[in-house]
């Protein structure tokens, strides 16, 4: 049996729906089971289990051999992450898959905190005695519905990216399809998975942009300072802003490419 915590976000969705296309014996481990129904619907088995309560992670990995941990981002990442794993070992379980981050920024220096907590949890992964897996998805492709509203306000792509930037993209229901092979396959132990998508650069992404709408669209480039301002006026936590920063000077310098 799966146990698939993460299964309600943008990436652990098409994940789920991988495994329902394989016909997987899984259970997804939810905050809220009843939101939870909402969003993936009737035929979808759900357990209570909460990253922050481990009692609550023991009971819903009871019977699970294999565990898929995807945990949003948040500042408390890396304890969220290892209070799984702790539960994990307890419950019994043999296999971790777990959805760690972009290849260039999974590292101790990394100039996301974020991205460092990934890098930690990797590693206390690898010694836990566990067989595991690693999947390390580059830029996902939905991060463009960011630019979504100014495009169809203004016929304007707005980001502090130069038009040259190169990217790696990889549409999230792609990371399902290779993730669902890593958890179902365990030949695949032992292995972290850099998935990704054909390089682009900027100015083709605008191209493409301005076929599908059937109009022009401008490529805007503002000052990162500019990009910052917008993050803090949208509400974003301080925490957050940082994150992406760090991660946007990445993709300024070609390490997502």
């Amino acid at each position: 049996m799966i146990g698939v915590i993460g299964g309600t976000g943008i990436t652990g969705s098409q994940l789920v729906a991988a495994l329902q296309a394989r016909a997987a014996e899984f259970r997804c481990i939810v905050r809220d089971p009843d939101a939870a129904k909402a969003k993936l619907g009737n035929d979808v088995e759900l357990v209570r289990g909460d990253l922050s309560d481990t009692s609550s992670l023991e009971s819903a990995m009871s019977g699970l051999d294999t565990l898929y941990i995807l945990c949003g981002h948040s500042p408390m990442l890396q304890q969220l992450e290892i209070n799984a794993l702790e539960a994990a070992k307890k419950a019994g379980v043999s296999y971790i898959v777990y959805a760690s981050g972009s290849e260039k920024g999974i590292r101790p220096d990394s100039p996301s905190k974020v991205m460092q907590m990934h890098y930690h949890v990797e590693e206390a992964i690898k010694s836990s005695g566990f067989d595991w897996a690693i999947s390390r998805p580059n830029y996902f492709m939905s991060n463009l519905m960011s630019m979504a509203e100014p495009i169809a306000g203004m016929d304007k792509l707005i980001t502090s990216l130069p038009k040259e930037t190169t990217i790696s993209m990889i549409p999230p229901a792609d990371i399902g399809e290779a993730t669902a092979e890593i958890i179902l396959n365990k030949d695949h132990a032992s292995q972290s998975y850099f998935l990704t998508g054909s390089a682009v650069t900027m100015a083709q992404v605008t191209e493409e942009i301005s076929k599908a709408v059937g109009r022009d669209i401008e490529y805007v480039q503002v000052p990162p300072e500019a990009a910052q301002k917008a993050m803090e006026e949208k509400g974003l936590p301080d925490w957050l802003i940082a994150h992406m920063t760090g991660m946007l000077g990445l993709v300024t310098q070609g390490d997502l490419a």
